[in-house]
């Protein structure tokens, strides 16, 4: 994955979600607060602004929390592609679909990075992440998609992660 920043933007909503999720705790987390205090609601951030507001949380909250964040992201998200009217039969490929697509739509990115669906089966779908996303918010978007979808036993494996040196994170999203 080419991990550059350069030129990339988000909307702001995605740094603006993740600090929606520790409102309660931001003493704690005053330093991520502090980071983004010129973040306004319908405008563009850089984001490496995004990234070192999730790795603060991360390093200082814990990964756990940082998934839950993803799933509560994620069932906003979910609720808002489904009032958009973008897909009327909620499966799990039409969401991974979406996903994708909003990528496209919410991030600016000179290189078009994003996700790409690399695989899917009836009971299955893999997943790269092609852009500097935090990948544990991610794995919980993920999950939170494909739950809201209605089927059962959902499994995600992060097989492949940056973190580890490997060139993507790839997720294989399983269920019953």
């Amino acid at each position: 994955m080419d991990p550059s920043t350069q030129g990339v933007t988000l909307m702001s909503e995605f740094v603006l979600d993740i600090l929606a999720e520790y409102e309660h705790v931001r003493d704690v987390c005053a330093p991520a607060f502090e980071m983004a205090r010129s973040v306004k609601p319908g405008g563009w951030v850089r984001i490496d602004l995004y990234n070192d507001v999730c790795s603060w949380i991360e390093e200082n909250v814990g990964s756990v929390s940082m998934r839950q964040t993803g799933i509560a992201i994620g069932a906003r998200a979910y609720e808002a592609i489904l009032k958009s009217g973008t897909i009327t039969a909620p499966t799990p490929l039409a969401m991974m679909e979406a996903l994708r697509w909003a990528a496209t739509v919410t991030v600016r990115d000179p290189r078009g990075r994003g996700w790409e669906i690399i695989e899917s089966t009836d009971k299955s779908v893999t997943m790269r992440r092609t852009q500097t996303f935090n990948c544990t918010v991610q794995e919980g978007v993920l999950v939170s998609f494909i739950e809201k979808t209605g089927v059962e036993g959902i499994d995600v494996d992060h097989y492949t992660c940056t973190r580890r040196g490997d060139e993507f994170c790839q997720y294989r999203l399983t269920w019953v």
